[in-house]
């Protein structure tokens, strides 16, 4: 029963460092939009990954 709630927070960890590293991202991709060439690649990849993260902490949580 130990073990299944330390597994549970680290991966509880896990998913919010993946979705802070997609709005870092995200963030990034608006601020330098005319500097990059593929910033909209960015911005999609970014919103995914963030939203399957998300999606998979919320679903933890509950």
């Amino acid at each position: 029963m130990k073990n299944q709630k330390g597994t549970k927070k680290l991966e509880i960890a896990f998913h919010i460092f993946i979705t802070l590293f997609a709005v870092g991202i995200i963030v990034s991709s608006f601020l330098g939009y005319e500097e990059l060439e593929r910033a909209t690649m960015y911005l999609i990849l970014g919103a995914i990954i963030g939203l399957s993260s998300l999606f998979r902490l919320i679903k933890l949580l509950r």
